[in-house]
C-alpha cells in the first residue's frame, strides 16, 4: 500500500495531468479538425499535423501532463491513479465550448459531473490498494497481445461505419482508450526499470510496448477527435482508459479492488452515474450541432482535397 506521503504528492500530481490533457485534447481537437488528410485511419494525420503549431502546443502541454501522470503512478497504485484523470472532463468540455462561442447547459455539466462522479464513488467504495511495479514476460506479453487484438477488432469494427461520424468516433476513442490503458500501466513498469536498470532499461521489452502503444493511442484518439465533438470522444477515452488500466494493473501487478458484496452497491451507483452522465452527453444538443458543424467541415475539406 502507498504511504500517505506518497499518495500526498500522487493524488495533485494526477489532478494536474488532468488539467493539462484537457488543455491538450481541445487544442489537438481543433487543430485535427482544421487539417487535411484521408479519412481512414493512418499515421498521414499525424505527419499533417505536426505542422501544425496550435497541434504542437497541445502535444507539448500533453507532454508535461504525462510527466505529471508518471510522478502520479511511481509514487500511488494505477487503480488510484487513472480514476482521477477523468477529471479532465470537467476542465475540457467548458474548454471546448468557450473555444465555440458556445456554453454548457445543465445538461452537459450533469453529464460530465455524473462521469467524475461515478468514477470518484468508484475510488471511494474500491478502496485500491497496491503499488507493485514489476511485471513477468509472460504476463507482459499476455496482456500486449490481448489489448492489440482488442484495440484492431474496434477499429475494424469502427471502419465498417464510415458514413456514421458518431458511431465511427465512439469505436475509434474505445480502441484510442484501451492504448491508453495499456500504457499507464507499461508507465509505471518502465519508470521503475530506469530507477533500478538505468539505461539498461532499454534492453527490457516494455519501452518499446509503451512507444507503440503511446502512438496507436494518439493516432486513433486524433481522428476521434477529427471527426466528432469531444464531448462523444473523450467521455469514452476517460472511462475506457482507467478502466482498462486498472483491469491490467490488477490481472498483472497484482493491484488490489475491493469489490466485495460489501461494496456491490456502490458499484452499481458509481457504473449507474457513469452510463448517466455518458448518455447526458451523447444526447446534448450542443453535441448534436457541434456535429453537424463537423460533418460540414470534414465534407468540405475532402471535396477541397479532391477537387
Amino acid at each position: 500500500m502507498a504511504s500517505e506521503a506518497s499518495v500526498a504528492v500522487a493524488v495533485p500530481s494526477a489532478l494536474g495531468a488532468a488539467v493539462a490533457f484537457a488543455i491538450a485534447n481541445v487544442e489537438q481537437m481543433r487543430a485535427a479538425r482544421r487539417t487535411d488528410a484521408p479519412s481512414e485511419v493512418s499515421a498521414t494525420l499525424l505527419v499533417r499535423l505536426i505542422r501544425d503549431r496550435g497541434w504542437l502546443i497541445g502535444l507539448a502541454t500533453s507532454v508535461g501532463g504525462y510527466g505529471l501522470q508518471a510522478v502520479a503512478l511511481f509514487l500511488a497504485p494505477v487503480v488510484l491513479v487513472q480514476p482521477l484523470i477523468v477529471t479532465e472532463l470537467l476542465f475540457a468540455l467548458p474548454l471546448a465550448a468557450w473555444y465555440a462561442g458556445r456554453r454548457l447547459g445543465l445538461r452537459e455539466w450533469a453529464g460530465a459531473l455524473c462521469v467524475a462522479g461515478g468514477i470518484t464513488a468508484f475510488l471511494v467504495v474500491g478502496d485500491p490498494s497496491g503499488n507493485n511495479s514489476h511485471i513477468t514476460s509472460t504476463a507482459t506479453v499476455t496482456i500486449s497481445v490481448a489489448v492489440g487484438a482488442a484495440v484492431v477488432a474496434i477499429v475494424l469494427v469502427a471502419e465498417a461505419f464510415p458514413r456514421r461520424p458518431m458511431v465511427r468516433a465512439s469505436g475509434l476513442a474505445i480502441a484510442s482508450s484501451a492504448c491508453f490503458g495499456m500504457l499507464s500501466v507499461m508507465t509505471k513498469v518502465v519508470g521503475r526499470q530506469f530507477q533500478h536498470d538505468k539505461v539498461l532499461a532499454l534492453t527490457h521489452t516494455q519501452p518499446y510496448l509503451l512507444a507503440v502503444f503511446a502512438i496507436a493511442g494518439l493516432v486513433l484518439s486524433q481522428h476521434a477527435f477529427r471527426i466528432a465533438p469531444l464531448s462523444v470522444s473523450l467521455p469514452l477515452i476517460d472511462i475506457g482508459e482507467p478502466a482498462v488500466a486498472s483491469l491490467l494493473a490488477v490481472l498483472a501487478l497484482h493491484e488490489h479492488l475491493d469489490l466485495g458484496s460489501g461494496t456491490a452497491a456502490g458499484v452499481a451507483i458509481s457504473a449507474t452515474a457513469i452510463t448517466l452522465g455518458v448518455g447526458l452527453l451523447d444526447s446534448s444538443p450542443l453535441v448534436h450541432d457541434a456535429q453537424r458543424q463537423v460533418t460540414a467541415m470534414v465534407e468540405e475539406h475532402t471535396e477541397a482535397a479532391t477537387a
